[in-house]
């Protein structure tokens, strides 16, 4: 069996790419073909990627194409509208001409096409495409994925170098996932007859973002005390976090936090296709 991965080489696809090899025939889409020998070795087949980014679907005629590929905020050159709907909306229409027997998106828990978010709009609107493509696909939406490389510990470490202490929001709750069970969940997805099927992805524990905190802190051996605060108090940080190079939050952020970001039950998850779910504070 043929898999394509575009995204290959972030956080959750380098746990996808090593939770498949000797599984599957590997070709990764990258930009930068060094940076799979140095992750992953000479044995996985790069594909180098060009302004015609389906292009990889025709040069290997896959059994199934995974998209990873997202972003978390903006830049001039890559926003949500372009990342996550008008690349997904590329690739499916590329494997429609070829003979794909499924179609994996990563998309994201609280996806919704009338959201004030951009991101979980775009989310949304991929996800729309692809149910209406005629292609068998799968489709993940996972909480905040918790792994070694999560950017949450990255931006405590950085953060926590200037903030005598950090804010959170006590009326929020996330329910993290673990990284190797996303992981494993794809796997499932790609080599077994799941298809035509949303799947949110979720651990056991629900947890308020100062709990969170809490957690990355300790796991990082970093004390700052965390003080709880309403999310709606964050609206007035906004501003001045725009200011900032690398914004601690943006507006498109603090509408994200105004769902809980948590499992809704509505969907199969984790268990369904794993059979047990592990500790997502457990890595």
């Amino acid at each position: 069996m043929k898999v394509l991965i575009y995204g290959s080489t972030g956080f959750v696809g380098r746990y996808v790419v090593k939770q498949m090899i000797n599984k599957v025939e590997l070709y990764l889409a990258v930009r930068n073909e060094s940076k799979v020998k140095s992750i992953f070795g000479d044995y996985i087949k790069a594909i180098k990627l060009t302004d015609k980014i389906e292009n990889p679907i025709f040069e290997v005629n896959p059994d199934v194409v995974i998209n990873l590929i997202g972003i978390l905020k903006e830049s001039k050159d890559n926003t949500f509208e372009y990342t996550h709907y008008e690349i997904p909306k590329r690739l499916i229409d590329a494997s429609k001409s070829v003979n794909l027997k499924k179609f994996i998106q990563m998309s994201a828990l609280g996806a919704d096409i009338n959201s004030k978010s951009r991101y979980q709009k775009t989310k949304a609107m991929a996800e729309q495409y692809l149910i209406s493509s005629g292609l068998d696909y799968v489709i993940f939406r996972p909480s905040i994925i918790f792994g070694k490389e999560q950017k949450l510990f990255e931006d405590f470490k950085k953060y926590s170098k200037i903030a005598p202490f950090f804010l959170a929001p006590c009326d929020a709750k996330v329910q993290p996932v673990n990284v190797y069970d996303v992981a494993e969940c794809f796997e499932k997805a790609t080599t077994t007859d799941v298809k035509n099927e949303i799947f949110e992805l979720c651990g056991n524990k629900v947890v308020n973002y100062k709990e969170l905190f809490e957690f990355a802190l300790k796991y990082l051996n970093i004390k700052r005390p965390v003080i709880p605060v309403p999310k709606k108090a964050f609206l007035f940080m906004i501003p001045a976090f725009s200011l900032m190079p690398d914004p601690i939050m943006t507006l498109d952020q603090y509408y994200m936090l105004q769902e809980d970001n948590v499992c809704s039950g509505n969907y199969k998850g984790v268990k369904d296709l794993l059979g047990s779910v592990r500790d997502a504070f457990v890595f």
